[in-house]
């Protein structure tokens, strides 16, 4: 395939793939996708996302990992960038990894799933996303357990732990619930509307849900809101 159905069809794909995602892991890309570029954006990406997060340059060595990739993998920040994609491989999971990575620098990304090993023996399953240079020179790849369910992926959602739910946040989902746009709430509670997507998108984090909708859908079945 050339010209421009390439482009096209990558992108038809990518819509494929991402609607057959767990919520939690869609919004972990589409955050992924809104720090593109931005390295100050994707630091703190990385610093804030609960799920695992790894990134990798085009020589296939480790980069940086978040808290919890480090903490899956039990190694340190040091430890892993000593190492290739490969080594923390299954054996014979990747026999051919440079055409893995020519692979997801024509596409642009690689979704799937894979099975995990580790040092011990021990597998896991999980489903992943990686960005091909989601900045330059360096891939990002965003992953959970394969059989991990969708409460178990919302526990700051129910709890009274840093990751809950502000008083403002809870008013900006009711007043969704309700049915007024963004513009419409930054007027009911007397604030901008950048305020309001600022707002947006801290609950998309903190509730793992890709848009409005699901948001308001999450918080009502969770007891958030009425």
């Amino acid at each position: 395939m050339r010209g421009p159905d390439r482009p096209r069809a990558a992108r038809a794909r990518r819509s494929t793939f991402e609607a057959e995602l767990s919520p939690a892991l869609r919004a972990a890309v589409a955050r992924l996708f809104d720090a593109r570029d931005d390295p100050e954006r994707m630091r703190s990406l990385f610093d804030r996302n609960d799920l695992p997060m790894v990134s990798f340059d085009d020589e296939r060595r480790y980069r940086d990992a978040n808290r919890p990739a480090r903490l899956l993998f039990r190694k340190s920040l040091e430890e892993m960038r000593a190492l290739r994609l490969e080594d923390l491989a299954p054996p014979g999971a990747l026999p051919h990894p440079e055409h893995a990575l020519d692979e997801l620098l024509a596409e642009g990304f690689a979704t799937g799933s894979y099975e995990m090993g580790f040092e011990d023996g021990s597998r896991l399953p999980i489903v992943f996303w990686t960005l091909a240079h989601a900045l330059d020179g360096m891939n990002v790849s965003v992953f959970l357990p394969a059989d991990w369910s969708e409460q178990e992926l919302l526990p700051a959602a129910r709890g009274g732990g840093r990751r809950a739910l502000t008083e403002r946040e809870l008013q900006v989902l009711r007043l969704a619930a309700e049915g007024s746009s963004g513009p419409r709430i930054a007027q009911q509670l007397g604030i901008s509307p950048t305020t309001v997507k600022t707002h947006f998108e801290n609950i998309y984090e903190k509730l793992g849900s890709p848009d409005r909708a699901a948001a308001v859908a999450t918080a009502l079945r969770l007891g958030l809101i009425e």
